[in-house]
């Protein structure tokens, strides 16, 4: 019995990778956090600021194909690109686990 689910295991992650990315889509001036599933063809969560001169910044979200490389920056704008779902928020999860998991470590080694 285990033997079959040490096989199923990896095509359950195999499975759930093929999955469409998932990226907050908005633009404007406030940051936002709109979740959408993104056609499979779209391999990045792109990011995007854009300040004129004397004016606020708007801030832009999307799904894209590519990834501007830096000859794509300019003085008014900065982009960014990441290939996880949701990973084009402003709150950076990443250290939200990291503290979780450090959290469970020190309270199973203090006891």
């Amino acid at each position: 019995m285990r033997t079959h689910l040490l096989w199923l295991l990896p095509l359950i992650l195999l499975g759930s990778s093929a999955q469409a990315l998932k990226c907050h889509e908005c633009s404007g001036i406030e940051d936002c956090y709109k979740p959408k599933t993104c056609s499979s063809q779209s391999l990045y969560c792109l990011t995007n600021w854009y300040t004129p001169p004397g004016q606020q910044t708007t801030v832009t979200k999307t799904c894209a194909y590519t990834c501007p490389d830096i000859n794509h920056v300019t003085a008014n704008s900065k982009s960014s690109c990441c290939n996880t779902d949701l990973c084009n928020s402003a709150r950076n999860l990443h250290v939200s686990w990291g503290l979780l998991a450090l959290g469970l470590c020190y309270i199973y080694l203090s006891q």
